[in-house]
């Protein structure tokens, strides 16, 4: 009660001012004529009374502002009269205000990007409902390989389960885009079943979810779109919903689009249409050699997983053929859906581990923002020394004058913060765009979390940064203040040596963040230069899905290859034509080979092993040259000999010193399968442009068939591979024109590979990041330097009028710029070496990395001697004008400075 009593009356203070003075006033009033009254009956005068009755009380107008004091409402107005006495100070200077709020922008609004982007990808919670209750379902084969499981396996968990609440499945499926009909661009789908966002608790962001009746073939020509699929295909059109699409070949409805929450766990899907189960066969993708789907399910209330994986195992159980012992047949596995989340490749956790380094980044430039600001507020707390001192000798304690400096600082880097939020906020879909590679599905949006972290960073900011300025300030000397006006004595060399210190640590951050990006950049500059192993110049690809339904014979597929390519090579302009199932960037499939050694009586070698599957004139397409033995040949097919080619690390690392043609080797689940090793092959990049080259076989096409393949079109000149390339679908539709090819280049292949992917955005960052601390490092030297001189005004006047020159004047202030920055640049090269640790200099095997270093070392020369050229550069361009402005000191006026 007490305490809403307190805040009844501090409201009523603050609000009604007048009123409660007025109060105040009669109390005190009653007060004085109360005693008055009791000295008048000692015998004294009225006047007299009231005369002493003043003199034992005191000044009145001090008993007002103590009894005002008392309550938390003088707190608050007196925070409102700094606030306003701030404002006011600081549009004084509109130069010096808008220098630093625009600086504190740039600082403040990086760090909103990023954190947006963490929060995204690390730091917001699953973005469906519930999500303690979602589980996956998977399968474990009689091989012990881990699967999604089958369309069967579905329906029986949808039919026997009782712990599930909701059970969806999803499938995976490709399709061809064209808005007149004609094939535009393969776009990774997924097939859902009507209740995969009810099961998620998802609702979408426009438009509806599917329908029970749109499960049925004939009615399934409607999908919902992807977040980026409508943002980037469709240009966030908002009346999307209702408008048809082609999607190979046949119009479809789009009836809705998906939320951007979803874009981190579905990152690569674009279009999500009905699962029909009857017609999965022929439209989805097999995988693992078989057609499977993913199974989500939401388990009902006070369901536990061990309950629910008790009841998968007896589901599973009866899906076993009679007899089959239950470690040989395949197993059901519950597995918490987060958990799933939390196990991702190695790609991904390198993906990872970049957006981290640019959230480092982009801290190093808040920190260099903030130095700036502080060195700046010193400089002109110079200026005000007499203010300062008037006020001390006032009485006003130093406590009371650093709460009005903070404030000061505080609302300059509030306004920052607005500034940086209201701009972030314009350039969301920019940055989304340029950053969202790091890692896939990562988004920005500035909403309550990013807008309170970016309020409470502006205010730390104030309170550290503006600490050290204001305590600088209020460091007075009365006598010597008061007595001389020029600033040059006030704070001495301790004020300059200050300054000086936070000028030298944005140098030596600024150090920091250029070496690291000249790190990546020149890394990045030379993966793409690296040599492949290969020719990429002037190679078409043609890549095909085959219908499970339509090619299901051995002979259909062997002529459909044979077919394809023969009418490749008649095509005006084509060189040669090669066949693979994986061409260069794409990776390889890995399996468990048997391997025959050299040593005798030695048992095969078992180990997981990547192949690939290519056609007669594929590494002569490519001028991949052969080390020994032969090629594939156009006899190699289903009625020959199995046999295989290795690559030069196989050889090296299986058959050292001996001559590997005639060796053998098998899958390790069909032993008796053994293939001959017939040739071997150079190395080059499957995967990544700087991978680690690894052992890898090649079996013959014609003998595997698999079901998804792709043309490598070797064109005669480079004029002519935009010709090509417009007709080659054109081409093959004699072949069968229910197919659909999807057209592209080595080239784009090396463009659009892993590692560079994620390269790119990082180095992007970085560059703005880097040039953001060049441009804060000019605005601060230029700004020290500058108070700097109009500090040391009458010491250069009596230089001038002793007879220094200009030239030497102008020394003075370079020469202390240098000084300052050799010294950050001595402390930021430590910094940048203790940085360069962080960044992986060697096995990363197949997976990309955005921050890998390679061909390049951490304490590379070239790149350490640039950054720190071009920081000495730019403080030295910074500290011109001022000391321009210094050798323009008249004697005569600077030695009446005042």
């Amino acid at each position: 009660m007490s305490m809403l009593r307190s805040i009844t009356r501090g409201l009523r203070s603050l609000f009604r001012k007048e009123q409660v003075d007025k109060e105040l006033n009669e109390e005190l009033g009653s007060y004085l004529e109360m005693a008055a009254d009791e000295k008048m009956k000692d015998g004294m005068t009225r006047k007299d009374a009231l005369r002493a009755v003043r003199l034992e009380q005191g000044n009145l107008e001090v008993t007002k502002e103590v009894v005002r004091s008392g309550g938390w409402e003088s707190f608050v107005e007196t925070c409102w009269r700094d606030m306003r006495f701030g404002l006011r100070t600081l549009r004084k200077s509109p130069g010096f205000s808008a220098a630093a709020v625009l600086t504190i922008a740039l600082g403040i609004g990086a760090n909103a990007a990023i954190f947006g982007f963490v929060d995204s990808a690390f730091l917001r919670g699953l973005p469906f409902r519930e999500p303690e209750r979602l589980v996956h379902i998977w399968t474990i084969e009689a091989d012990g390989d881990v699967h999604t499981p089958t369309p069967a396996e579905y329906q029986a968990v949808r039919e026997d389960s009782k712990s599930f609440e909701q059970i969806a499945a999803a499938g995976w499926a490709d399709y061809f885009y064209g808005a007149d009909g004609s094939i535009s661009q393969d776009l990774p789908g997924f097939l859902v079943t009507p209740n995969w966002l009810p099961t998620l608790g998802v609702q979408p962001l426009l438009g509806r979810n599917f329908r029970e009746e749109e499960q049925i073939a004939g009615h399934d020509t409607v999908v919902i779109l992807s977040y980026d699929c409508w943002h980037t295909r469709f240009y966030a059109d908002p009346h999307i919903a209702g408008k048809q699409v082609v999607l190979n070949h046949r119009p479809v409805t789009v009836i809705g689009v998906l939320p951007q929450s979803l874009g981190p766990y579905y990152q690569e899907l674009e279009i999500f249409a009905p699962l029909v189960l009857e017609s999965y066969a022929s439209q989805g993708n097999v995988r693992a050699g078989k057609m499977r789907v993913q199974i989500i399910a939401r388990l009902k209330p006070r369901v536990t997983p061990g309950q629910a994986r008790s009841e998968a195992e007896v589901i599973a159980g009866r899906l076993r053929n009679p007899g089959a012992p239950a470690d040989r047949g395949d197993r059901l596995v519950v597995e918490d859906f987060a958990e799933m989340l939390r196990h991702s490749g190695p790609t991904m956790q390198n993906a990872r581990r970049g957006l981290w380094m640019t959230a480092v980044a982009a801290g190093v430039v808040l920190l260099i923002a903030c130095a700036n600001v502080a060195s700046l507020l010193m400089a002109r707390g110079v200026k005000r020394h007499r203010e300062v001192a008037v006020r001390a000798a006032l009485g006003c304690s130093r406590g009371r004058m650093i709460r009005q400096l903070l404030t000061e600082s505080t609302l300059l880097f509030f306004c920052g913060g607005v500034v940086a939020i209201i701009v972030t906020r314009w350039c969301e879909e920019i940055i989304t765009k340029a950053a969202s590679g790091i890692v896939p599905g990562v988004y920005l949006q500035v909403d309550v979390r990013v807008f309170t972290v970016s309020l409470g960073v502006s205010l730390l900011s104030a309170l550290v940064f503006g600490m050290i300025p204001a305590l600088q300030a209020t460091r007075v000397n009365l006598n010597e203040n008061l007595k001389d006006a020029a600033p040059n004595m006030v704070g001495g060399s301790h004020s300059r040596r200050l300054r000086n210190v936070l000028v030298g640590g944005q140098v030596a951050l600024g150090m920091v963040l250029l070496v690291g990006f000249g790190l990546l950049l020149r890394s990045f500059l030379r993966v793409e230069s690296s040599s492949m192993g290969y020719e990429p110049r002037n190679v078409l690809t043609a890549t095909i899905r085959l219908p499970t339904t339509g090619y299901t014979a051995t002979s259909d597929r062997a002529r459909l290859m044979r077919d394809a390519a023969e009418r490749m090579r008649l095509m005006p302009g084509v060189e040669s034509v090669g066949i693979a199932d994986s061409v260069p960037m794409q990776g390889a499939d890995a399996a468990r080979l048997r391997i025959e050694v050299p040593t005798p009586k030695a048992t095969p070698v078992e180990d997981e092993i990547y192949f690939a599957s290519v056609g007669p004139e594929y590494f002569s397409t490519l001028k991949i040259p052969m080390l020994a033995g032969r090629p594939f040949q156009e006899q190699d097919g289903q009625e020959a000999s199995p046999i295989a080619i290795i690559n030069q690390t196989f050889a090296k690392q299986y058959f050292p010193g001996t001559n590997a043609i005639g060796y053998q080797l098998a899958f390790a689940d069909s032993p008796n399968s053994w293939r001959e090793i017939v040739g071997v092959v150079s190395d080059f990049r499957q995967r990544n442009p700087e991978e680690d080259v690894r052992p890898l076989a090649y079996f013959p096409v014609a003998q595997t068939l698999p079901p998804r393949w792709s043309m490598a079109i070797r064109v005669r000149a480079a004029s002519d591979t935009g010709n090509v390339a417009a007709r080659i679908s054109s081409w093959l539709q004699p072949v069968d024109p229910k197919l659909y090819w999807q057209i592209g280049s080595m080239q784009a292949q090396i463009h659009d590979s892993e590692s560079l992917t994620l390269r790119r955005p990082i180095i992007t960052l970085l560059a703005s990041f880097g040039g953001l601390a060049l441009i804060l490092v000019i605005v601060g030297v230029f700004g020290v330097t500058s108070y700097s001189v109009a500090e040391r005004t009458r010491e250069i006047g009596i230089r001038a009028a002793l007879g220094a020159a200009r030239g030497e004047i102008a020394g003075l202030v370079l020469r202390e710029s240098l000084e300052v920055t050799l010294a950050g640049l001595a402390v930021g090269t430590f910094g940048a070496f203790a940085m360069a640790r962080v960044f992986p200099t060697e096995g990363i095997g197949w997976s990309g990395s955005g921050i890998f270093l390679y061909g390049v070392s951490r304490a590379d020369s070239l790149t350490y001697l640039l950054a720190a050229t071009l920081l000495t550069s730019v403080v030295l361009a910074a500290s011109w004008a001022p000391a321009q402005r210094a050798m323009r000191v008249d004697p005569v006026v600077a030695l009446r400075y005042e």
